[in-house]
């Protein structure tokens, strides 16, 4: 690959590339494990014209997924810093359709889709747990200590169950105040993961749709923060990308 990077968005490690055509599923996994870093993703840049780029992402063990918003965040930067685009506000083509992204110095700011939420809960080993779909499904679930809380072995145990035959994101969380949120998150076709944008639209969307949290709030990951906020109807979602 000619021009890559290491990029960190909040955590989330990926290595991006320009897009040179197509690459077969053994080609990423091999990129992975030759990396300098381990990655929870790879990410090809296509330019389309001066403002919109197209993200193709695939999850370190070579398959595809449907949404990764510290992804797009990465993508967005990349694009800019290396001239893809000619402005720091871009659209960025991803499965779930046009994002419109804002890079203001290592801060990325995007306007993302609006998850959707079951208001019936799912009980797995006697916890309850919320269904979520932002393009990819998501299972939040409230814990009395996000530090010391088995997620792996939990994960496994929602993974096996009847619920989620495609396989699901589980975000663990501890509401912490109004505005400020911690979690962990266990993501399909990667594993525990340091970040994830899309499991902090759907953890916020919940709980301030249910009036838990106030507008905006601030989710803590492993690897940093994220800041949530609607703004009329719209969702934004921002934090730092930094390059590895």
């Amino acid at each position: 690959m000619s021009n890559f990077a290491y990029m960190s968005g909040t955590g989330n490690d990926f290595i991006v590339s320009p897009y040179t055509g197509p690459t077969s599923e053994i080609q990423i996994i091999s990129l992975v494990a030759d990396s300098d870093y381990e990655v929870d993703g790879v990410i090809f840049v296509e330019s389309i014209d001066d403002s919109t780029v197209k993200m193709h992402y695939f999850n370190s063990d070579g398959t595809a997924a449907e949404l990764c918003v510290n992804g797009v965040r990465c993508t967005a930067k990349y694009a800019y810093d290396n001239e893809l685009v000619t402005a720091h506000k871009m659209t960025v083509v991803a499965p779930v359709g046009n994002l419109t992204a804002v890079v203001e110095d290592s801060v990325v700011t995007v306007n993302a889709p609006l998850p959707t939420y079951s208001s019936e809960s799912i009980l797995i080993d006697d916890i309850d747990g919320i269904k979520s779909q932002v393009g990819n499904p998501h299972f939040l679930v409230s814990v009395e200590n996000v530090e010391t809380f088995d997620l792996a072995n939990f994960y496994n145990k929602v993974n096996e169950s009847e619920h989620f035959s495609e396989g699901v994101n589980v975000e663990i969380y501890e509401v912490v105040s109004e505005n400020f949120v911690k979690t962990r998150v266990f993501e399909r076709g990667v594993g525990e993961t340091d970040a994830c944008g899309s499991g902090a639209l759907c953890l916020f969307n919940y709980l301030y749709s249910e009036k838990i949290v106030h507008n905006p709030t601030t989710i803590l990951f492993p690897g940093g923060e994220l800041d949530l906020e609607f703004k009329d109807t719209n969702l934004y979602i921002s934090g730092i990308v930094t390059y590895l």
